[in-house]
């Protein structure tokens, strides 16, 4: 299997356990990629340095790209170095790293092996995970839910933390994604269907909120900070409405293929 996920650090939060966990990502993964963001090339060069001297496959994306374009490097870089035969796990490094770190590190690591065989699977958040999570975060990215629901039958996170993909899978939704936002990776999820290509959602708990662990805050304390921050339901929202809209394209009118919960 290919890791790779558009790395954003440039404080170097995640380096101690990015540092402690690479052997175990080394010995999980074929191939380690990544897009680096140039705030992170910069900030954090000496760590991304060191990631290349340890076999780290790494793109150095260009200034003022669009939030998608990441994404679709790395998606682009993993298809480079995978065979037509090794799936692709695309996720964010805090959310990877989260779960190697805390007791969530053998489910985590039992699901990739599990799933790696599957067309795509998208990893949605359990309801143990989403209670952990502040309630705008869940009420604003189920109202998506809620709306494709509305459209096509079924309710489904288009936001997850993560996604194992087939190489064809990969090939054909990198082929058509065009979205320039943070609703790139439910653009993904709509190729797919679009493609006909069978959808597996599988919720996790180890996709709990990891905000707290990184930020060495109490759980209860950083929610309720959260759940009554004005600017963070706005900027959830303003994260949410490109993906809304999306829902409403021509080019989804039809998607052929339905989600299952099945290994």
């Amino acid at each position: 299997m290919i890791l790779t996920f558009p790395y954003y650090d440039p404080d170097g939060r995640h380096n101690q356990a990015f540092q402690r966990q690479l052997e175990t990502l080394k010995s999980t993964f074929h191939e380690i990629c990544m897009t680096a963001i140039p705030p992170t090339l910069q900030s954090n060069a000496e760590f991304v340095q060191y990631l290349e001297e340890q076999g780290c496959v790494v793109f150095h994306s260009a200034p003022n790209a669009s939030f998608g374009e990441p994404s679709r490097e790395a998606l682009r870089l993993a298809l480079v170095h995978a065979t037509a035969r090794q799936p692709i796990f695309f996720g964010y490094l805090d959310r990877i790293l989260f779960a190697l770190e805390t007791e969530w590190r053998n489910s985590f690591l039992q699901d990739l092996e599990t799933y790696q065989t599957a067309d795509y699977v998208i990893f949605e958040r359990s309801q143990m995970a989403w209670n952990a999570h502040p309630s705008n975060y869940r009420e604003i990215e189920q109202m998506v839910s809620r709306m494709f629901e509305l459209l096509w039958g079924q309710f489904i996170e288009l936001s997850p933390g993560a996604f194992i993909m087939s190489y064809p899978t990969a090939n054909t939704i990198l082929s058509q994604s065009v979205s320039t936002s943070f609703a790139v990776w439910g653009e993904w999820i709509l190729l797919a269907m679009k493609n006909g290509i069978s959808v597996t959602a599988r919720k996790v708990d180890w996709l709990m909120w990891e905000d707290p662990y990184w930020q060495h805050i109490e759980p209860d304390q950083l929610k309720r900070s959260r759940e009554t921050s004005r600017e963070e339901t706005v900027k959830r929202i303003k994260w949410n409405v490109p993906l809304m809209l999306m829902l409403t394209e021509a080019r989804f009118r039809d998607l052929k293929a339905l989600t299952d919960g099945a290994p």
